[in-house]
């Protein structure tokens, strides 16, 4: 991907996203950008996202089955927790960032995406 300029809407997407903690939808990033630009599109949103993500400067997490896409500021490796009740999502670290599996075979690991799934704390009560 070629350089993008920098434009205002992009700034807006970028700090909100930065300033939810909760692994926001491209739903709830626009809900909260509209606050702050009235004006901005929902396209506009989706396409920064998009573009955010692909340039690395936001994670975007892709969920199991029909939920959608979830956005993540946090950059360090991790993975993600997902509860099945409630629908929270919990960062989760491996050990140095790599997951402690072994391949059957000789395999350079890229990029991870790995999603758990099952009960949180809250719900487990």
């Amino acid at each position: 991907m070629g350089p993008t300029r920098n434009t205002v809407q992009r700034d807006i997407i970028l700090k909100t996203v930065n300033s939810m903690h909760n692994h926001p939808t491209a739903e709830d990033v626009y809900n909260a950008v509209i606050c702050v630009d009235p004006h901005i599109s929902k396209g506009t949103v989706y396409r920064n996202l998009a573009l955010l993500s692909a340039t690395g400067q936001i994670r975007k997490i892709a969920m199991p089955g029909t939920d959608p896409d979830r956005y993540d500021f946090n950059l360090l490796q991790h993975y993600h927790a997902v509860c099945r009740k409630c629908g929270r999502i919990i960062d989760v670290y491996g050990r140095e960032g790599k997951p402690d599996v072994q391949f059957s075979e000789d395999f350079m690991i890229e990029d991870i995406d790995l999603v758990f799934s099952g009960l949180c704390a809250n719900c487990c009560n």
